[in-house]
């Protein structure tokens, strides 16, 4: 079986997880961590929803002021600063509201909210406010959960085609056809992965590397790979086939 010295550094093979990290599973952690965030952020508002139902006093409020912030990234957020009387106590908060809501709050316009009685620093800047967010959450963990499900499966099935094929195919040798470069906001990112063509004209690609390294290889170079099903991978990638143990000692070739 042909092969050629290895351009690379791995002397052992390489794990399923770190495969499934290098296939773009961190998208599913992150997902899932956002997924499991979410829903408690939204168990919470429906539970101050239901306070809100249970407890809560309406009221009128003033508008006293209002602002907004623009941002490049995340966009324009909206502030109203609201006055209403619990009492003899004058309560006074600015808070976050949607664009509608900020373009109705001119200075002096009244608005009906919802208070905490042991608390009215505690309001709804309109009643079912708490709920309303509650739902939108419960629909962002959803699509959290969705995306980490597709990226699990995206991630997970090229994980395990890769480690089968490292496992179970055979042993050859393809020649590098490109070099590809990845940019971010089209400047060079520093990374890249190569492009293959095996004897039987099967293309493949690696996994992201420093692009120095894939450089140090080079257009033309003859690489190690393995192959099973169609499918080939880069032994750089996935590391080498595991040795099997014997009980007979190992005779160097004559």
């Amino acid at each position: 079986m042909r092969h050629t010295s290895p351009k690379h550094d791995r002397v052992s093979p390489r794990s399923w997880f770190s495969l499934f990290r290098a296939q773009g599973g961190w998208w599913a952690l992150g997902a899932a961590v956002v997924c499991l965030a979410v829903t408690f952020w939204s168990v919470g508002q429906y539970r101050a929803a239901a306070q809100y139902e249970a407890v809560g006093l309406v009221t009128k409020a003033t508008a006293v002021d209002r602002r907004w912030v623009s941002d490049s990234d995340s966009g324009d957020t909206y502030y109203v600063t609201y006055r209403f009387a619990v009492g003899p106590e004058i309560v006074q908060r600015e808070r976050t509201v949607s664009k509608g809501q900020y373009n109705r709050a001119t200075t002096g316009t009244l608005h009906e909210i919802r208070y905490l009685p042991d608390n009215p620093r505690k309001f709804e800047t309109y009643v079912g406010e708490a709920h309303d967010d509650a739902v939108v959450l419960q629909w962002v963990a959803g699509g959290a959960g969705s995306i980490g499900l597709i990226a699990l499966w995206f991630a997970g099935s090229r994980a395990n085609r890769s480690v089968l094929t490292r496992r179970y195919g055979y042993r050859s040798v393809a020649r590098v056809d490109q070099i590809v470069e990845t940019k971010n906001s089209g400047e060079p990112s520093g990374y890249g992965y190569l492009i293959w063509y095996t004897d039987n004209k099967k293309r493949g690609e690696s996994l992201m590397h420093p692009i120095g390294k894939l450089n140090d290889i080079g257009v033309g170079a003859e690489i190690n790979v393995y192959i099973r099903k169609g499918h080939s991978v880069w032994e750089g990638d996935v590391g080498p086939q595991e040795t099997r143990d014997s009980r007979f000692p190992k005779v160097p070739p004559s």
